[in-house]
């Protein structure tokens, strides 16, 4: 699999077949022209569609795009022209605003040592600056593209992981977007995430779950899914085996590398990760963590996080300190202690 893909060709371009090849070229050269409609060389239907969405899925500059489009055939059932039918005309325009936004976000990147650091400062802006919300953003355009985190700071996981796919790969980072059913609370549901290429070795982030909804309009920025291996983000995140287009007869198979190191789990880099409950170790943890107000620890099983629980908050009544919000996630086994003011 391509480690490495050029400007021009992302991460599902290695995917497809040739005439798929050629219809992502050609659209991308339009696309990149802001043209609302134009020609296409004779192409298979499906082939068009296919190719459509890995271009979409491979470049999220071209956050407009992803909207409505009429396709025509020819009397040979190919498709031979695309236009957009729902563009306000304004998309040049708002490509510029985001780029300047971007632009003073890897400015502030660029100072930091490595591409972890960097992915970091990536999905923290991405999580702080965004309320998740269903609904339009504030240019008119679906909350599905990266608009709604750059200009309307309210977005689903479409556009969150849309705009860390964006930033990371203008910072030379490789990131694919990576969208299937995954499972939350016990229900199915749609969604979307990132691999990205960090310091040389891939590894699973998704930003939007790591924007905690604690109640109405109050969110936490959390790191229990940034720098995940296979084995904990397919707790809820099955790995994709193709891309879907919207169209049965339209399906990529791909694949994804294989991420078995956790070494650059969040937790794990800050300590704060105990493949086993060492009473001694979470404790000195615990104390050094006091004094921000903000304790946070990972168990590498629920068994180790009910010990912690057992230990730590219900021998010392700990819920019973109205001071104290105390929070878990038994799947991520994630134990989260915030001490209020």
């Amino acid at each position: 699999m391509n480690a490495h893909p050029d400007a021009d060709h992302g991460y599902y371009y290695q995917f497809l077949n040739t005439p798929q090849k050629q219809c992502y070229d050609a659209m991308l050269g339009h696309m990149r022209q802001y043209e609302t409609g134009f020609a296409l060389d004779p192409v298979p239907a499906s082939d068009y569609l296919t190719a459509n969405r890995a271009l979409l899925d491979d470049h999220p500059e071209l956050w407009w795009a992803d909207t409505p489009a009429r396709y025509r055939f020819n009397f040979s059932g190919k498709v031979i022209s695309h236009t957009f039918l729902e563009l306000k005309g304004n998309e040049r325009e708002l490509s510029r605003a985001i780029g300047l936004q971007a632009q003073a976000v890897l400015e502030q990147a660029s100072k930091l040592q490595g591409d972890w650091q960097k992915a970091l400062f990536f999905h923290d802006y991405i999580v702080q600056k965004t309320v998740f919300n269903t609904g339009r953003d504030t240019d008119g355009y679906l909350d599905q593209n990266l608009s709604s985190v750059f200009l309307g700071n309210s977005s689903v996981c479409a556009g969150y992981s849309r705009a860390f796919q964006f930033l990371c790969r203008c910072a030379g980072i490789e990131c694919v977007y990576v969208s299937g059913p995954a499972v939350k609370n016990g229900s199915r549901i749609r969604h979307a995430w990132n691999l990205a290429q960090i310091d040389g070795n891939w590894t699973w982030i998704d930003c939007t779950w790591d924007d905690l909804i604690l109640g109405p309009g109050k969110e936490s920025l959390e790191h229990d899914y940034f720098c995940l291996n296979d084995a904990w983000i397919t707790k809820e995140h099955p790995i994709p085996k193709v891309l879907e287009t919207g169209n049965a007869k339209a399906v990529l198979p791909v694949s994804f590398p294989a991420v078995k190191s956790l070494n650059m789990e969040y937790h794990r880099v800050n300590h704060t990760y105990f493949e086993t409950y060492e009473p001694e170790a979470v404790r000195a943890s615990l104390q050094a963590q006091s004094s921000s107000g903000r304790i946070r620890f990972r168990f590498g099983s629920t068994a180790g996080l009910q010990k912690a629980l057992q230990d730590i908050v219900y021998r010392n009544h700990l819920t019973d300190d109205s001071r104290l919000v105390i929070t878990r996630d038994d799947v991520m086994c994630v134990l989260r202690i915030d001490i209020a003011g």
